[in-house]
């Protein structure tokens, strides 16, 4: 909010990296850059409860592992500040908890599909440093251009993003002995609607996935999502206040 003492105060928004300025009767008297604006944000979360509701995560969590033992029949997961201390000491459980509960505080249903793929493909190899994989979205056939300069560092030419566009079946893949592995996926119900999703995987994780996990080329773009899914998640919940999360790590010391 801003405004004077006494006025109706206006909403105010802030986005991170976008400088704003604040005026009064059609003058700027404060501007903040795109750090500072930034830097407040942060300030901001860093005292409030993270967004989503814990009873409506952990039941539809139940759902897709049900074989953990957070989820037996004797044990309260419905109380979040016991459910709390599961999360401080399994990792997996922890990546899926924050991932859906910010997932369904925002309506976005399809992560639970790119979860239960990413529990599938084994959350121990995303883990491993020698694994590392890359993913991007574009909206037009071909991304940006900064993802094709590095996509061109992996020895990907634009003639090579060109060829896999081409094709109609998707998803494909295309392998250069020198990097790896580049995948093409499409999601949506349509070109007007759909986007695409461009993965490159080193060989030994590519081998790891389809050979030994046996996922399939759909399987595999869902997993790979549902990494970047987790990433964004965990970045988006340490700006949040942590509240439970530190009692209860500090009983466990």
């Amino acid at each position: 909010m801003w405004g004077k003492p006494g006025e109706e105060p206006q909403d105010v928004y802030l986005y991170d990296d976008e400088k704003l300025s604040l005026g009064q009767d059609g003058l700027t008297t404060i501007s903040l850059s795109g750090d500072a604006v930034t830097t407040l944000k942060n300030a901001l979360l860093s005292q409030m409860e993270p967004p989503g509701y814990h009873l409506s995560t952990v039941l539809i969590l139940r759902g897709f592992m049900k074989d953990h033992a957070a989820f037996a029949d004797d044990f309260p997961f419905q109380n979040e500040a016991v459910f709390v201390r599961c999360l401080n000491e399994d990792e997996v459980l922890r990546k899926c908890y924050w991932t859906l509960r910010f997932a369904l505080a925002r309506g976005e249903f399809d992560t639970m599909t790119r979860l239960k793929a990413w529990i599938k493909a084994g959350p121990e190899l995303f883990d491993a440093p020698e694994n590392g994989m890359k993913i991007w979205f574009s909206i037009l056939d071909l991304p940006n251009a900064e993802v094709q300069k590095e996509l061109a560092e992996l020895s990907f030419s634009r003639e090579d993003l060109q060829r896999m566009i081409a094709q109609q079946n998707l998803p494909i893949y295309m392998f250069n002995k020198r990097s790896g592995y580049l995948m093409l996926s499409r999601f949506g119900k349509n070109d007007e609607t759909g986007f695409r999703l461009w993965a490159f995987l080193p060989t030994a994780l590519w081998g790891q996935l389809r050979e030994r996990r046996r996922l399939s080329l759909r399987e595999l773009a869902l997993a790979l999502w549902g990494q970047h899914d987790i990433e964004q998640a965990l970045e988006e919940r340490a700006r949040y206040a942590r509240g439970l999360e530190d009692i209860v790590s500090l009983t466990q010391t």
